[in-house]
């Protein structure tokens, strides 16, 4: 795999430096640090992926800013992610709860779940417990829920476990399986049922494609438009933000999904927060008519959202067809709690929260 042979360079590159250095003291190497904070957690799109931060923060910058706390064992395991500010717990982690708490049993990682109370709680439908199996080299190979009951589950996409292998090509190969041990797709809005990923040399995903049968396979049933859809692509900044994310049938082409898009692209700040998403279709033109094409979001330095705006393609505020609202406004307490959201119509008059 891609990964493994990362390792290989970086072994040789030891190596060399090693030689070449030998009238040099050696340096320290520097301290693993068992508790880490980052203001965003790396984007995914698939459960295999290992859980990793960026935008890194001071513990004291933790106190005020909106973040993931990542803790790790003396092994360099990850034992607990958070999501928070301070001693508080906040809602709307990427995670789906507000602290995540995994244990090791010798090839098994049991995932557990705990919302901003600290109380054990579900996540993505009945999901209590999730337990992946690894390999000897740490890959992981497969992953189960069960609910509180401790009996085998579905999360609301009908997935019961799935699995993954390494292909020839170094790509990541996952297959999903509802309670009858029947290959299922990965949602309603994506029916897919094998997909490859394709990840650079930094470990972060480029590539999300269909397959059938070992061969490239455009999905044309009804949420995937009238082309069909083969892959997603991935372009990210040197964080490791998502900056485009494009939908593309076998031939390259652009090709909308349900909701009318075929790709967007986004702009972000310096802290990593998505400050504005513009919206095409697949002939490449802003999305028209009732649809959103534009998105603004402005964030406080501690990550709080402030506002959000929809614009339509002139850049001009136009309400969501979803709730008929062009301004979204929002407050907090000092725990990062939102207490009051202001929703305005096009004109900036207020509407009915």
């Amino acid at each position: 795999m891609k990964i493994n042979r990362i390792f290989q360079l970086l072994t040789l590159f030891a190596i060399v430096f090693v030689v070449g250095s030998c009238t040099q003291e050696t340096p320290k190497e520097a301290k693993f640090e068992k508790v880490q904070h980052y203001r965003h957690l790396l984007f995914t799109e698939t459960p295999w992926d290992a859980v990793r931060g960026t935008h890194k923060l001071t513990a004291d910058e933790a106190k005020s800013v909106n973040n993931y706390t990542l803790m790790y064992d003396n092994s360099k395991r990850l034992v607990q992610v958070t999501y928070g500010r301070g001693d508080s717990l906040l809602p709307k982690s990427r995670l789906g709860a507000a602290k995540v708490v995994m244990t090791y049993n010798d090839n098994l990682e049991t995932r557990t779940y705990f919302n901003t109370k600290g109380e054990p709680k579900t996540v993505n439908g009945e999901v209590f417990k999730s337990v992946y199996e690894m390999d000897k080299n740490g890959f992981r190979t497969g992953l189960k829920f069960y609910n509180e009951s401790g009996e085998p589950t579905e999360n609301r996409n009908k997935i019961a476990y799935y699995t993954w292998s390494e292909t020839e090509q170094g790509d990541v190969k996952e297959n999903r399986y509802n309670l009858a041990d029947e290959e299922t797709v990965l949602n309603e809005f994506c029916p897919f049922y094998e997909l490859r990923f394709t990840y650079d040399e930094n470990g972060r995903v480029t590539k999300m494609a269909n397959y059938e049968k070992n061969e490239l396979y455009d999905c044309t049933a009804e949420n995937c438009g009238d082309i069909g859809v083969c892959f997603f692509d991935f372009k990210m900044n040197e964080h490791g933000g998502l900056l485009e994310f494009s939908v593309k049938s076998t031939t390259g082409q652009l090709s909308n999904l349900y909701w009318g898009w075929a790709r967007f692209e986004q702009k972000l700040d310096k802290n990593g927060y998505v400050v504005e998403r513009v919206m095409f279709d697949q002939d490449n033109e802003m999305l028209a008519g009732k649809k959103v094409p534009i998105i603004l979001s402005n964030y406080d330095d501690g990550g709080l959202l402030l506002e959000e705006k929809y614009l339509d393609a002139n850049r001009q505020l136009m309400e969501a067809p979803w709730d008929s609202v062009a301004v979204k406004q929002y407050k907090y307490d000092k725990y990062g709690h939102i207490t009051e959201t202001l929703l305005l119509d096009k004109n900036l008059n207020p509407k009915d929260s």
